[in-house]
């Protein structure tokens, strides 16, 4: 299944359809339909395309969420339209998509098999086979540029989905808040983990002393960071020493593991969009398939040290036991330190002595 160093990897290729602004007015983008079978749902009908096609939009930029990407056209100069005050902000779900709308997103998840490809870049997959012609095998979706480059969105077993989106506002009004599809992520794990950033430091703590297991909280896109899915979050584990059923992290453990994740998920994007397929040797990543992946070697990670499975968060984990160790904890309860110091002051002051005195 393709993750966030894929999918941003899939962002630059579409980044190359993105219309120059000087380019010639009466050019538009053109979408059309790959070969049958087509998908069935959570896919835009002929009616769609055809509105699109026919309403002058080109494609202004290429935004990123998680693992979610949305594609945001724009209507060109000679095809503008003017909304009404209270038509800014609304937005317009496919059915009531006219042509006439300012902006139209087109938000694209991968599923478990799909992919961006342009006739110059096929990005492998390993749930894919080799296959490097184009358009792929089980194109759905292909995006004609006006500056004559072309894309296409692939996905052999469907699971994957592109939704549209209307609005009557222009590209200075689109920010994440205004596309549907990222409204319910947590935040993208690639920016919330870089150095020096804001979410940083809240992040940890969000990881920090949580009951749920750890791989769990990594898979789910909702809960602290959005885009790591199951090969990210177990080569985080590894390199952080962490089991994935471990749960109660201390606030160093979560330390490390955004530490981590902001290492994997950045050298990995460097990697993909160098054109760099290979990532590094030592990473759990090449050994993590069962059976020693397609070499049919054992499966030991490049230290020569044992690597198991086991289910964690739904998913099969590859671990390394001797470094990965499941420790027993309970919640940590926090106390301020007013509270704390009275306790203390309390367990030391020693009762006074009562004293009888005589009648006089």
């Amino acid at each position: 299944m393709p993750e966030l160093p894929e999918v941003e990897h899939y962002r630059q290729i579409l980044l190359s359809l993105v219309s120059n602004e000087n380019e010639e007015q009466k050019k538009s983008v053109h979408l059309e339909f790959g070969p049958p079978p087509l998908p069935t749902k959570r896919f835009p009908s002929e009616r769609t395309i055809r509105l699109i096609n026919e309403g002058d939009y080109n494609i202004i930029d290429v935004l990123r969420k998680g693992k979610v990407l949305c594609v945001v056209l724009e209507k060109t100069r000679s095809g503008t339209t003017t909304a009404k005050e209270d038509e800014i902000s609304t937005i317009i779900e496919e059915a009531d998509i006219t042509g006439k709308e300012a902006t139209i997103l087109l938000s694209l998840h991968m599923g478990m098999t799909g992919r961006i490809s342009s006739p110059d870049n096929i990005p492998k997959l390993e749930s894919l086979s080799d296959e490097c012609s184009y358009p792929p095998p089980h194109t759905h979706l292909i995006i004609n540029s006006p500056n004559g480059q072309q894309a296409c969105f692939s996905d052999p077993r469907r699971f994957g989905s592109v939704f549209v989106y209307g609005y009557y506002c222009q590209r200075n009004n689109i920010d994440e808040g205004c596309i549907p599809a990222f409204q319910e992520l947590a935040p993208d794990a690639l920016a919330a983990c870089a150095q020096g950033s804001s979410y940083s430091e809240a992040i940890v703590h969000k990881f920090a002393n949580q009951k749920k297991l750890i791989k769990a909280i990594l898979l789910d896109q909702r809960q602290v960071v959005s885009g790591v899915g199951n090969w990210v979050a177990d080569e985080v584990l590894y390199r952080s020493r962490l089991h994935p059923d471990q749960s109660f992290l201390t606030v160093s453990e979560a330390s490390k593991l955004v530490s981590e994740m902001q290492y994997v998920l950045s050298t990995a994007v460097k990697k993909l969009n160098g054109g760099e397929e290979q990532l590094p040797e030592e990473w759990l990543f090449h050994r993590r398939w069962r059976g020693g992946g397609k070499s049919g070697t054992n499966s030991k990670d490049v230290y020569g040290k044992t690597i198991s499975f086991v289910k964690s968060g739904g998913r099969s984990s590859a671990i390394v036991p001797s470094l990965q160790k499941k420790v027993a904890r309970k919640a940590v309860i926090a106390e301020n330190t007013e509270t704390a110091e009275c306790k203390k002051t309390k367990s030391t002051t020693r009762p006074r002595a009562s004293v009888k005195r005589r009648r006089t």
